[in-house]
């Protein structure tokens, strides 16, 4: 599609935030509020994206970092960007700082930083009950 820079990117960003709150959405069913359900919506789509890393933890930063740092030029690129920020930025900076240490060390990291996002999200649930 073509058109302004700027235009793309915005649309894009609408588009994100429009589609990580019809998720959060689902949230509101069991009585999480909407400001906090996108808290939870991101912890647990880490903890998502940290499983899979213990596994196949290059290619999950490989492909954060394609969705990221490569310069998009449609707004499906843009929106796939913002997701990717949302929905495993924080996850991508703890397996690079994972990365740099031994294997099994990395991989029991990883496992606890994996329990560790799964254990705040259900504690934030809590707080809801």
């Amino acid at each position: 599609m073509k058109g302004n820079k700027n235009m793309r990117k915005t649309v894009g960003l609408a588009l994100a935030v429009g589609v990580w709150t019809l998720i959060a959405l689902f949230f509101t069913g069991i009585d999480i509020p909407i400001p906090s359900s996108y808290i939870g919506l991101m912890i647990m789509s880490n903890a998502i994206f940290a499983l899979f890393s213990i596994f196949i933890q290059r290619l999950v930063v490989t492909i954060y970092e394609v969705n990221v740092f490569d310069e998009p030029k449609s707004i499906v690129g843009f929106f796939f960007k913002y997701i990717a920020v949302i929905s495993s930025g924080v996850n991508y900076y703890v397996q690079n700082v994972l990365n740099r240490l031994p294997f099994i060390l990395n991989k029991l990291a990883a496992a606890l930083f994996f329990v560790f996002l799964v254990i705040a999200g259900f504690s934030m649930l809590s707080m809801f009950d």
